[in-house]
């Protein structure tokens, strides 16, 4: 990459992305559609049911929340089944992060590959994609379907990182939950939090080497 005022980022030579709540605000979508599943079913969802979930997988989240909620009794997947369809329906208005899209188009020159690693299935992931022409930047995408250890596990971005032919410590990965950056951490990817979704305290601790609150101060990090 082009010269940068942050010594962790030397060296770099990918960029990894998450998706929610790093190139599009879709969290309060998910809650309003997870919400929405749960009163059908008789339950309600607190503002603390939908923080201890953040970065969670769709299944682990709707299996915890369950639990919490109504016990036994439910089946997980045909509710997974519901909130999916509802999600989907609602993901018609998803918006950017603002100063996500001008920030990727900024990137894309300046590191040798570009990937997205995403929590989410492939039915959102390449609607976005779609939506808002990020096809084109992307080298390498690995989505819900093609792990079988979800984050905070390493997994996710240790494909990425091979997917991308580059060793994890040469990639920055831009990440919002807690989950994501421990597993990104763990990989040995270095891990730039972005407070969205946490705070800065809570995405340190989790393992991020910086923390900023949106796309423009990234960049003056970087010195773009």
């Amino acid at each position: 990459m082009t010269s940068n005022h942050l010594p962790f980022a030397r060296g770099l030579r990918g960029l990894i992305f998450d998706l929610d709540g790093v190139l599009i605000d879709s969290e309060p979508l998910h809650e309003e559609a997870e919400r929405r599943v749960f009163e059908a079913l008789g339950l309600t969802l607190t503002p603390a049911h939908f923080r201890e979930i953040k970065g969670m997988v769709t299944r682990e989240a709707i299996a915890h929340l369950l639990h919490r909620c109504a016990g036994e009794g439910h089946d997980v997947d045909a509710v997974v089944a519901r909130k999916e369809r509802l999600f989907h329906d609602l993901l018609a208005g998803v918006q950017p992060v603002p100063g996500a899209l001008a920030f990727l188009r900024r990137a894309a020159p300046r590191f040798e590959r570009l990937g997205l690693t995403t929590s989410s299935v492939p039915a959102t992931q390449r609607f976005v994609f779609d939506r808002f022409g990020l096809h084109p930047y992307f080298h390498a995408v690995v989505t819900a379907a093609d792990v079988t250890r979800p984050k905070p596990d390493p997994e996710p971005y240790r494909l990425t990182a091979q997917r991308l032919g580059l060793p994890p410590e040469a990639c920055l990965v831009i990440e919002d939950s807690v989950n994501g950056v421990r597993s990104a951490a763990a990989a040995g990817c270095r891990v730039a939090g972005l407070t969205t979704s946490f705070d800065a305290a809570a995405l340190r601790k989790a393992g991020a080497h910086v923390t900023v609150a949106g796309f423009d101060e990234f960049a003056r990090h970087l010195g773009w």
